[in-house]
């Protein structure tokens, strides 16, 4: 597949214009009388977003298994944390917890960094070469297992084949 192939351009040309579409809505509060030249910025930013920004090979499938992926684990790691802060005995055991990424430098790790915060007890920290450093509140709890079906979800969003399996190294802090 060719990274910048119509259909690659097609999508990332809907995904724009539907976004921008969207947030000049939300700005002027769906006044009907406003699209005229709304339009117009609409269409405007959605050319300069393209020609700042290249085309990504995006999945609209990945997209959609993403989604309820990334609505629970939010709910999760709000609910967890809150739990946390109102238990009395404060239950964490802090450690650090390095994982090594199997998705490509690039746009789809900028994506799993942001995202691994909302995993339960969970904080990216830093990335060294290949390997996400990660903060997590209890080291006692498998974070192995979420962080690779997080990476999986944003490897297929992206439509990246990961061919090796995770691995991970936790240390107490």
């Amino acid at each position: 597949m060719r990274l910048h192939g119509p259909l690659t351009i097609v999508r990332t040309l809907a995904l724009r214009l539907a976004l921008f579409a969207l947030l000049w809505w939300i700005l002027t509060e769906g006044q009907p009388g406003s699209w005229p030249l709304g339009g117009l910025f609409v269409v405007l930013a959605t050319a300069l977003s393209l020609s700042l920004s290249r085309p990504v090979p995006w999945s609209a499938v990945g997209f959609a298994r993403f989604v309820p992926f990334f609505l629970w684990w939010s709910l999760r790691g709000g609910v967890d944390v809150a739990w946390r802060a109102c238990a009395p005995s404060l239950p964490i055991a802090p450690g650090i917890l390095t994982y090594r990424l199997r998705l490509p430098p690039g746009r789809a790790r900028v994506v799993m960094t942001a995202v691994i915060s909302l995993l339960p007890g969970t904080l990216s920290a830093e990335i060294v070469r290949n390997n996400l450093i990660i903060h997590i509140l209890d080291q006692r709890a498998s974070n192995e297992g979420d962080l690779a079906a997080l990476e999986t979800k944003v490897a297929a969003l992206f439509r990246i084949r990961l061919s090796t399996p995770p691995s991970t190294h936790a240390e107490a802090s």
